[in-house]
């Protein structure tokens, strides 16, 4: 199985999602943890990777599992809600990200895991649109 952090990032009720080099599904900034990490710091690696942020007060939000779209093997994410400090812009292997509704990810591919469990949590008690 395949052990992942994910950041939620939301302001003004919109969730940001990123989208690696060749590929079309949108997923959440964050990555597998490595075996001497803990799960806040790959947040912090992966996010300073990714988007050239940081970030405060993590709050854990939920673990879900379904089937990586990129590996297709099981995976577990742990999901944590994140307030960043500065700008974030694609870095590394992100190409594109996007502030999102729960209504533009209808209209998106966008990874199994938050389409599916995360986006219709947060709709549910109100941090997204």
């Amino acid at each position: 199985m395949i052990r992942k952090c994910a950041a939620i990032v939301i302001r003004n009720k919109k969730l940001l999602v990123v989208r690696k080099h060749k590929t079309s599904i949108y997923i959440s900034p964050g990555g597998k943890i490595e075996s001497n990490e803990s799960q806040i710091e790959c947040l912090a690696r992966e996010i300073q990777e990714e988007i050239g942020v940081t970030f405060v007060n993590p709050i854990h939000f939920s673990v879900d599992y379904s089937k990586s779209v990129f590996e297709n093997e099981p995976i577990e994410i742990n999901s944590w809600l994140i307030d960043i400090k500065g700008i974030p812009s694609p870095c590394s292997e992100i190409t594109d990200l996007r502030w999102i509704t729960s209504k533009d990810a209808e209209k998106m591919q966008i990874g199994n895991i938050f389409k599916e469990a995360i986006i219709p949590k947060l709709k549910k008690i109100g941090l997204i649109e």
